[in-house]
């Protein structure tokens, strides 16, 4: 005889068993939609970007409503993605150009620098001093080319100078070729998030820049 309950009623075939877990929800909660698991950034991480990319001073709010979430949701995955080191911070953008009128133009010079050894090993070394140099912008190595570039910036000649001496000292390096900007015509960092390549959420990349 089957059992009954106190309100008089059969139970349900399911009572008694431990009910499963709904599966997570994508955190792009107003689509509905899982998390690709060969994503590391889904697309509000990629929106979020994309919003400070165009606008650096924009607000949380004014982002959350350009990305269709949440206040909250917003600053959440800037704290995310500060702490895996995709976002690396706001910094104003400033006009060479502009700077160039009013004759205040920052000397700029690219820095082809050659190694001794030029073992994989030896150049991330090199790479890695030659980036601690807070007046070096950007570096590069080229495809096919056993050469660092270096895009640097600074107030003055003299001070392009010593840091050429102070490149050239490294150990490892055999020269360097500095080729001075004359003109900028464009100057607006910024990169796109490109196709997924990794199969890591950005959950597991924090912390193991």
């Amino acid at each position: 005889m089957r059992a009954v309950l106190a309100t008089g009623k059969p139970p349900s075939p399911t009572s008694g068993k431990r009910r499963r877990s709904p599966l997570p929800r994508d955190r792009l909660v107003h689509r509905g939609r899982r998390r690709a698991p060969a994503d590391p950034l889904d697309r509000l991480d990629v929106a979020i970007l994309a919003a400070f990319q165009a606008d650096g001073r924009a607000s949380f709010r004014r982002v959350a409503r350009m990305v269709g979430a949440s206040v909250t949701t917003v600053c959440s995955r800037v704290r995310t993605l500060e702490r895996s080191g995709i976002l690396q911070g706001f910094v104003p953008l400033v006009s060479v150009q502009r700077l160039a009128a009013l004759g205040r133009s920052p000397h700029c010079v690219v820095l082809h620098v050659a190694a001794r050894d030029r073992s994989p090993r030896k150049m991330e070394e090199i790479a890695q001093s030659i980036a601690r140099e807070p007046n070096v912008c950007y570096l590069f190595q080229m495809a096919g080319s056993s050469e660092l570039m270096a895009l640097a910036s600074l107030g003055s000649a003299p001070e392009i100078d010593r840091l050429i001496r102070t490149i050239a000292a490294i150990s490892g390096v055999d020269h360097v070729r500095p080729i001075s900007i004359t003109h900028v015509y464009k100057e607006r960092p910024g990169h796109p998030v490109g196709v997924p390549t990794l199969d890591r959420p950005l959950s597991e990349v924090v912390g193991g820049r």
